[in-house]
């Protein structure tokens, strides 16, 4: 007899990138949830940029404190740079502090620093 496995849980996180103005090259980021709180083991979540103010502006990457977390794997980004992806083991109570990492149609590179809050049941 085969075992039902739980179906994978997924996170969905809305990111809002605006230029700020009168300063260029610096942007705003906001997301919703602001600092997500994971619950279920294997959660995938995903940061999806929706709104940009009609500015090119995609991921490039992200990184996490503590590093050496055994929690987050690796991220991927899409091919359009608008989503990015990545699995949270969940099985450890304990805030990861994430880095979004961002560029515009110009190269300029720069951050975003929300946080996830790893909560098992």
């Amino acid at each position: 007899m085969t075992t039902s496995v739980p179906a994978t849980t997924f996170q969905n996180i809305q990111v809002w990138v605006k230029p700020k103005e009168n300063k260029p090259g610096h942007y705003d980021v906001v997301t919703d949830p602001i600092n997500p709180k994971i619950t279920n083991p294997d959660t995938v979540i995903n940061y999806q940029i929706v709104d940009t103010g009609g500015y090119e502006i995609v991921f490039t990457g992200m990184s996490v404190k503590p590093n050496d977390n055994n929690q987050l794997s690796e991220a991927s980004v899409s091919i359009d740079g608008k989503l990015l992806t990545f699995s949270d083991a969940n099985t450890v109570k304990m805030a990861l502090a994430i880095t979004l990492k961002f560029k515009d149609k110009d190269k300029v590179e720069f951050s975003h620093d929300p946080q996830i809050e790893n909560d098992p049941e």
